[in-house]
């Protein structure tokens, strides 16, 4: 899988005061901190139209980084993944990101993606009228970096109704390490009518509960925007 090219700069000291990450995420910049390799972290920012197009139609997950880092003039590149991103509940947009130096003759920990194919040819769906119900959609491994997967794929076209997917299931090359509890659920095809009554549930539930965790949960994102 090909690395991906992306330009951070370091953040200078008037971008770590107090609302100085909402004013970087203003002019158009995403704040991160950059770990890992026993060197001491590194706050950084980086440009968020490029990073969307960077990562558009891939995905967050499962990527290595190459960054460009330009100090005193000079530019140098660190290999790194994303450990962790946020992103703004309002908005939607990217609002913080760290990443994690790696070393490529390492082993590392990554979560890479499940994608689902042919799911509209799958015999319980076409044939026998059921639905698709999602699990978890994405698997955590460890690794090479030049051995990562873009993606782990799961086809659907012999699944009937009933039939069941979990990460023990899953097969991956020799060279990959699968570390999600196996007895977790990627997927199942369900009689529609099942779908239709866990829906209600949930609806009623939500209608219940909703506003008073929404509420808690936005002033609390609220609180550490600010941060």
């Amino acid at each position: 899988m090909e690395n991906l090219v992306l330009e951070i700069a370091e953040r200078n000291p008037e971008e770590h005061k107090n609302n100085a990450s909402r004013r970087l995420r203003k002019t158009g910049f995403i704040p991160g901190v950059l770990y890992g390799l026993k060197s001491d972290p590194l706050s950084i920012k980086v440009e968020l139209k490029y990073f969307k197009n960077l990562i558009k139609g891939k995905g967050v997950s499962g990527h290595i980084f190459d960054l460009k880092l330009t100090d005193g003039g000079k530019s140098k590149k660190i290999a790194a993944l994303i450990k962790e991103f946020q992103i703004n509940p309002l908005s939607r947009e990217y609002s913080h990101i760290d990443f994690v130096r790696i070393e490529m003759k390492n082993e590392v920990t990554i979560h890479v993606p499940i994608v689902i194919l042919n799911e509209e040819k799958a015999y319980g769906i076409k044939e026998e009228g059921g639905v698709l119900q999602h699990g978890v959609r994405e698997i955590e491994i460890a690794c090479l970096p030049k051995d990562i997967p873009e993606h782990i794929s799961i086809d659907m076209t012999e699944l009937k109704i009933g039939a069941i997917i979990k990460i023990s299931d899953i097969e991956v090359a020799e060279n990959v390490k699968i570390l999600s509890d196996p007895n977790e659920m990627v997927l199942t095809i369900i009689h529609a009518s099942h779908l239709k009554e866990e829906e209600e549930e949930v609806a009623v539930a939500e209608t219940t509960e909703a506003e008073p965790v929404v509420i808690k949960k936005e002033k609390t994102e609220a609180k550490e925007e600010e941060k």
